[in-house]
């Protein structure tokens, strides 16, 4: 290092080696990481004991359902919803003979020999019922429990037999002695029993055109949206023709609808020649109220 004082050499050699030299970083201290491993730790406790627990649950219905197979029905119980007034269309004596004999008793059984579908089916069969429920308890019980259905009209054939009609448009024999406020049809009837509802019935138009459930039933129908109509009413009457007469509860005389069709207008207009009548005159002065006229009703008076 020619031309260079040895004085500067020296500086120069001290600050090359006295250089501070890059210092080692010293990761940082991440302060959240004790409590992320806390929370980790009790994620990981409490789905060890949801497993626990699963299992748990697990092993008692597989216990329960051993236990229940193993049981033996000691009880059959038979509940039937009623209707509003009380009445009952099936018995429970009637149930319980149509799903077991005197040989083939369910009392005594095991639970899991128990034919629970097969008496489901048998229940629901009887035309008076509506719905069904059957099922076994843990403690050994058969249980069943029945929803009838809920007559709103009844009719009586030519041949004397009788039969109800309910809400939904499903047809049922008369059982027992119920004294039932409802509608009733005669004269002209000839139907026979039918498992399907009236409603789906009728999209027959064959069927339909020749029976008179139909008209039956959606008369009734009609009735039971109007209170004065439903306590009015008492007898219906249905010629060949399919021509529907009423029997009232008050007044002497009847009235003739003509063909179950335009109820709506038909019922508005006697409702006002009710109103208008009865301010002026006796009801029973008239033998026929006629509805089938269109804008009019005609009236006969009695001959005395």
């Amino acid at each position: 290092m020619e031309g260079i004082p040895s004085v500067a050499i020296l500086v120069n050699n001290y600050f090359e080696n006295t250089d501070p030299k890059p210092q080692a970083q010293t990761p940082e201290v991440n302060a959240g990481a004790p409590s992320k491993k806390k929370r980790r730790g009790r994620r990981i406790f409490i789905n060890v004991l949801a497993g626990l627990a699963g299992a748990a649950i697990i092993a008692l219905i597989v216990f329960s359902g051993n236990k229940q197979n193993a049981e033996v029905c000691w009880k059959v119980e038979v509940e039937i919803q009623k209707d509003g007034e009380g009445n009952s269309f099936i018995s429970e004596r009637e149930i319980l003979s149509a799903i077991q004999s005197k040989n083939d008793s369910l009392v005594g059984k095991k639970i899991v020999n128990i034919p629970i579908q097969k008496i489901h089916s048998t229940i629901t069969k009887n035309a008076c019922v509506k719905e069904a429920q059957v099922y076994t308890t843990v403690d050994g019980r058969l249980k069943i429990k029945i929803d009838q259905r809920t007559p709103i009209a009844r009719a009586f054939n030519n041949d004397g037999t009788s039969f109800y009609i309910d809400k939904d448009g499903f047809v049922f024999p008369v059982t027992g002695s119920n004294a039932l406020k409802l509608p009733v049809f005669v004269g002209n009837i000839q139907e026979k029993m039918i498992s399907e509802s009236v409603v789906e019935k009728r999209k027959d138009e064959k069927w339909a055109f020749h029976s008179m459930l139909d008209d039956m039933y959606y008369l009734t129908m009609h009735l039971r949206t109007d209170e004065f109509l439903m306590a009015q009413v008492d007898h219906v009457f249905i010629d060949a023709s399919r021509n529907v007469q009423i029997v009232p509860r008050v007044g002497d005389h009847r009235i003739y609808v003509g063909a179950v069709k335009d109820l709506n207008k038909k019922f508005k207009k006697l409702k006002k020649f009710y109103a208008s009548a009865l301010e002026t005159q006796d009801l029973n002065a008239f033998s026929s109220i006629h509805l089938e006229y269109e804008g009019q009703v005609v009236c006969e008076k009695k001959l005395y």
